[in-house]
């Protein structure tokens, strides 16, 4: 009985295993602000999850966007925009779409066309070494 109950509850994880839940965030050098990812997967046999990207100015505001249907493997870069915007901009690249990040007025909106000139690249947010991470840009990287 014991053996069979065991094997019961093994086969009822299983569909949990390989589901992503996970997070990862810029912060700025300012205290309070950082630009947040939170990864979701329901279930393991899915090729894409969603990601809920969050701004934060603390204590003044806080805000995010549901981004649906990215794929496991699109890759997640984050670059300083120019400074043609009415508000200092982040931009994320998630796979080939586009987001407008701000912690000014804790808003993230999708940008119908990628912009020509994304910015400075501050970094890129990956699974390294097991863990979703933010992973600073080298100096030379633009």
């Amino acid at each position: 009985m014991y053996t069979l109950t065991r094997s019961l509850l093994l086969l009822a994880l299983l569909p949990l295993a390989g589901c992503v839940q996970d997070s990862a965030s810029y912060s700025f050098p300012e205290k309070n602000h950082a630009i947040t990812l939170v990864r979701n997967q329901d279930w393991f046999w899915q090729n894409t999850l969603q990601i809920r990207a969050i701004t934060v100015r603390l204590p003044e505001c806080n805000g995010g966007l549901d981004i649906a249907k990215v794929p496991v493997d699109a890759p997640v870069d984050l670059y300083q925009a120019p400074d043609v915007y009415p508000e200092p901009l982040f931009l994320l690249k998630i796979g080939k779409r586009v987001f407008a990040a701000s912690t000014q007025s804790c808003r993230v909106q999708r940008f119908d066309a990628a912009p020509p000139d994304l910015g400075k690249k501050m970094g890129a947010f990956r699974v390294k070494d097991g863990t979703f991470q933010f992973i600073p840009a080298d100096p030379g990287d633009s």
